[in-house]
């Protein structure tokens, strides 16, 4: 037994007295060695807990078998989503994922891509990154040659990426609620300048005249400026401002920026005996585990997490094949889904829908 870990495919080899063309070959799963030595070495990592320096290997210019994955913070449902969905891809795919916070800081962002690049990891993976075009930390990633795959950027980037097609998730909204006879709708937390409700705006002034309705005229949007929390409190806050704006006629319709929004609002709603869905509909957005099992269950926008992280590991990987690092960067757009609850329903008087 060695009296310290061994931590190098060299070591390991020296151990059992292989080359490390043997023992190389055996830890990558190829083939072309005899298998009473493939034995042998596998019983040896077993009794010896062998764990190769990934770093080490990163640095002879091997694969390091690690991604490295940013985002902003796990209070968030839908990140803390992504996080566990991209983690899991990754874990099927043979690869770790070395996780990184950085809160709403583009300079700590920058700071884990830097680490990550020192470590060598294989690749890297952005989601809503807050970089944008000609940061020179992205310039460094490509003289490093370090593959970069970004997950609904804040802005737009030259690179491989996958986006949720927002603009689709208000053309869903919409329809459902014009279809239920809904013509006046709050939109509450969705700050035209914040980059969550930005990304909104463009799909509801697109669409609303397919449905008969004007933005400036029927949707009445209520939102605190600048304000960074998407909270249960905040949805609650921002139902109260809705009653004390418009007590003696209320919109028929809420749009909130996410579901904790949503359901703070039907609490405060509930509240003053405003009745949901018979007096208003609310829809909220992300399809949080908790919107099923509230009542009324919520009528919300989901993601479809898997699948764009199921794209984004694809995608990687597929940029780390040979051959493929000077292909042109790659785009696709995922189609959200409206999972239709008990939170919609009517409107008082039906309209036409479009």
């Amino acid at each position: 037994m060695p009296t310290a870990p061994l931590t190098t495919t060299a070591a390991l080899a020296r151990h059992l007295g292989l080359s490390r063309w043997t023992v190389s070959r055996i830890l990558n799963g190829h083939g072309g060695v005899h298998e009473e030595t493939v034995r042998k070495v596998r019983a040896a990592i077993a009794d010896l807990d062998f764990q190769p320096s990934a770093l080490a290997r990163g640095l002879r210019g091997g694969r390091t078998h690690t991604v490295g994955v940013c985002f902003q913070d796990l209070e968030s449902p839908v990140l803390a989503m992504r996080a566990g969905a991209l983690q899991q891809r990754l874990r099927e795919e043979g690869y770790h994922a070395a996780i990184e916070l950085s809160g709403a800081s583009a300079d700590l962002e920058r700071a884990a891509i830097r680490r990550f690049v020192a470590q060598r990891v294989d690749g890297i993976v952005l989601i809503f990154s807050r970089l944008k075009n000609g940061d020179p930390v992205i310039r460094m990633l490509e003289r490093e040659k370090t593959p970069c795959f970004w997950v609904d950027p804040e802005n737009p980037v030259h690179g491989d990426q996958v986006l949720l097609d927002r603009g689709r998730s208000m053309k869903l909204v919409l329809e459902h609620l014009t279809g239920l006879g809904h013509r006046r709708i709050a939109l509450l937390g969705i700050d035209p300048e914040d980059p969550f409700g930005a990304l909104r705006i463009p799909g509801l002034k697109k669409f609303a005249p397919r449905c008969g309705l004007d933005f400036e005229r029927d949707f009445l949007q209520i939102f605190h400026a600048g304000e960074s929390r998407q909270t249960f409190e905040y949805g609650y806050e921002l139902a109260g401002e809705l009653l004390d704006h418009a007590p003696a006629e209320l919109p028929t319709a809420i749009l909130a920026l996410n579901d904790r929004i949503a359901i703070g609002t039907i609490n405060r709603l509930r509240e003053d005996g405003v009745r949901v869905p018979e007096d208003i509909s609310v829809v909220g957005y992300d399809n949080m585990a908790v919107s099923e099992h509230y009542y009324p269950p919520l009528t919300t926008v989901d993601h479809q997490t898997d699948r764009l992280m199921e794209l984004a590991v694809h995608g990687l990987l597929d940029r780390l094949k040979p051959g493929n690092s000077s292909l042109p960067p790659r785009s696709s757009r995922v189609r959200p889904r409206l999972i239709i609850r008990q939170s919609t329903g009517p409107a008082k008087k039906q309209l036409h829908s479009c």
